[in-house]
């Protein structure tokens, strides 16, 4: 993977490099870069740049070995964190545990090979939130604060981990995860030398795209059009309920439109279904709180909604499920035969990518946001397996 990463030409990371430079350099940060008049990396906050800016020091080809090390050290750190929850909870799982993460692997494998060479480091991300829970988890709330809150500065899609933490009783690493994700930010304001600019820039174009009225008009502040390969929940409602413009549904052969609604009831029932998700989530964590067991699936649980509720869910986004999908593998290796069909079935229609299946049916797959209802599925037996975990002596998590 470090070898596919750096070998590339093409990817994200030469806009994550170009992003970093731009912030110890103190240039404009989202004026345009090699798409024509396409700004830089809109939806990412000048914090972001915190994360890149060391790799922007080095020759782009070396740059690009280094971070795809990085995102490979981050999933050995995840895969460590899934093996603490096996030996905590799942104890006869781990003389099966190689066969648990080869599970894990074969389900997530497109999403796992698209953040690496792609450079998305969504990977990096899971990895510092997974890390902070453990921190925390030990009492070391102060650590796991700082952790927390710079995966939130550089990419805040792990935001509801703060209520979640807030759940667990983990006060001290919240308040310190919020004090520091606004202390990068201000960092990064530091160094760009634009006044505070950049960050409204950002957070207007952030606001305005979460409130689109319309999923297919053109967003503000170059914020990225409407494509399939977004699936996130809002995109999979406004597929089924609305009307897919002519150029983007000849995008998929044999195409059927949706129900006709106007963007202003997809919207609606966009936002409703949303609401309906959030609540289920957090009603289901709020009940089983004091249960031990019950937290593993606590966290699976709120990163797969993350993905769902984030207006951007590309493919490579997908690696959050990593946690979720472990859990359900421990199922599997404890008789649940069920589980067996699930991930053949989730294998063939979300896991297999356009060089196995070609461009066509990739198509299909995203048009039909297989991805999605493969999120919602696992959302569901994350809920379901929350509601069922058992009560444990021992207290301290």
């Amino acid at each position: 993977m470090i070898w596919r990463t750096g070998v590339r030409d093409s990817g994200v990371i030469k806009d994550h490099l170009e992003f970093g430079r731009r912030v110890l350099l103190g240039l404009d940060l989202y004026a345009p870069y090699l798409d024509g008049p396409k700004p830089l990396h809109a939806p990412y906050p000048p914090s972001f740049g915190l994360l890149t800016a060391p790799f922007s020091i080095l020759p782009e080809r070396l740059a690009r070995f280094a971070w795809g090390l990085l995102q490979v050290i981050s999933l050995f750190v995840i895969a460590r964190r899934l093996r603490d929850v096996a030996r905590e909870f799942v104890p006869d799982a781990l003389p099966k545990l190689n066969l648990l993460f080869a599970f894990v692997v074969l389900l997530s494998a497109r999403y796992i090979l698209r953040d690496t060479h792609g450079g998305g480091g969504n990977l990096i991300n899971l990895a510092l939130v997974l890390t902070s829970i453990h921190l925390a988890r030990y009492h070391r709330g102060l650590a796991a604060g700082l952790v927390l809150g710079f995966s939130l500065a550089t990419k805040p899609v792990a935001v509801l981990m703060i209520p979640l933490l807030l759940i667990f009783g983990y006060q001290r690493a919240v308040k310190t995860a919020v004090v520091s994700s606004v202390a990068f930010m201000l960092v990064s304001l530091f160094l760009l030398r634009q006044g505070t600019a950049p960050f409204f820039t950002w957070f207007d174009g952030t606001v305005k795209y979460a409130g689109m009225a319309d999923l297919f008009a053109t967003p503000a502040n170059g914020f990225p059009e409407f494509t399939w390969m977004n699936q996130c929940l809002r995109c999979a409602v406004t597929r089924f309920f609305g009307e897919v413009p002519a150029e983007l549904a000849g995008q998929v052969s044999g195409f059927t439109q949706g129900l006709g609604l106007t963007p202003a009831a997809t919207t609606w029932i966009a936002r409703c279904l949303g609401f309906m998700l959030l609540a289920a989530t957090f009603l289901c964590i709020w009940r089983r709180r004091a249960v031990p067991a019950a937290r593993p699936w606590c966290i699976a649980a709120i990163l797969t909604l993350s993905l769902l509720m984030s207006p951007i869910s590309w493919k490579a986004h997908h690696v959050a499920l990593l946690p979720a999908l472990f859990l359900i593998g421990t199922l599997a290796f404890r008789g649940r035969t069920w589980v067996w069909v699930f991930a053949g079935l989730y294998v063939f229609v979300c896991g297999m990518g356009e060089a196995l299946v070609g461009k066509g049916f990739k198509q299909i797959q995203q048009s039909t946001y297989f991805t999605t209802f493969g999120t919602i599925t696992i959302l569901g037996i994350c809920l379901w397996h929350l509601h069922r975990a058992p009560q444990r002596v021992k207290d301290d998590v």
